[in-house]
């Protein structure tokens, strides 16, 4: 199978796995959503070419940490059709069609709840040893639980790898969603995670400083040194305790990470919002329309 070779709806894979859908296919890699015709249950399938690094990558992670709060389950690895899959459970809708369905706008309450979530997945992720090293809507998702709360977890893996990997193994640095620090080269740390999350939780409050269409005229190193230099003057009042948590991290750089002072700093960035209360949602299902609020 190559980069376009297409997959009929209905196809069964490895004796095991009836496509759904097609979900999207970028920088060599395919994803599918299918049917687990053992367990019954619906799974994310990423297609890969024999030998591409992501697969190890994915492998290895989910080893560690799979089936974690916020991790999926790993279920096979296969050869097929000239590819390499990797086969796991998948839950719920991508945060970025969330985000495009309300206008890049979720309350400040949401946001807030929304990062408290995220930062103690890849808290869990760190102790395991490993950084994601992605951390963007793209790869976070939300699903309603047994409980009908909202559920957060991550959902690509094809950059994650050990704590304190070389720079020369970065992924992509030109993303909006890396840190200053890894976009001029720098290795990635726990720290930029973390910062990751706080570029989500802008992006949630429709500040997007790093966007390809935000000031064209500069490029992305220079957008992301305008920002490190006064992260406030792109913020409103409402939103300026995300600067303070951006800067919080900068400062963490040249001492100690501490994932408990992020977390306290965040319970009282906003007074009245409690993190670890419920996110709120518009939810229906039999049409896939899932909304934050």
């Amino acid at each position: 199978m190559n980069y376009r070779t297409y997959i009929q709806k209905g196809a069964i894979l490895h004796n095991r796995f009836q496509v759904e859908t097609h979900a999207g296919a970028f920088n060599g890699e395919r994803c599918l959503y299918a049917i687990d015709l053992q367990e019954n249950q619906q799974v994310t399938l990423k297609a890969f070419l024999p030998e591409d690094p992501r697969i190890h990558a994915h492998i290895e992670f989910f080893q560690e940490c799979g089936g974690m709060q916020g991790i999926p389950q790993f279920i096979d690895h296969f050869s097929t059709l000239g590819s390499e899959f990797i086969a796991h459970s998948h839950k719920g809708v991508r945060l970025r069609s969330i985000l495009n369905s309300r206008l890049f706008h979720i309350s400040m309450e949401n946001t807030i709840r929304l990062g408290y979530r995220l930062f103690r997945i890849l808290h869990s992720v760190h102790l395991k040893g490993f950084l994601h090293r992605d951390i963007r809507p793209l790869t976070i998702t939300c699903d309603v639980d047994q409980n009908e709360e909202l559920g957060v977890n991550l959902s690509y893996f094809g950059h994650a790898a050990r704590i304190d990997t070389p720079p020369a193994n970065n992924p992509v640095i030109l993303g909006p969603y890396q840190s200053l620090h890894v976009s001029r080269g720098g290795a990635y740390s726990r720290i930029d995670d973390y910062i990751s999350i706080i570029i989500v939780m802008l992006t949630c409050q429709g500040v997007n400083p790093f966007d390809f269409n935000t000031n064209s005229h500069l490029n992305h190193i220079q957008k992301k040194e305008n920002f490190h230099a006064d992260p406030y003057s792109f913020l409103t009042p409402e939103t300026a305790w995300l600067g303070d948590l951006y800067l919080q991290l900068v400062e963490m750089r040249a001492d100690r990470f501490s994932h408990l002072q992020i977390m306290a700093a965040l319970r009282r960035a906003v007074p009245g919002i409690d993190p670890q209360t419920v996110i709120t949602y518009h939810n229906d299902p039999a049409n896939g329309y899932l909304l934050i609020d």
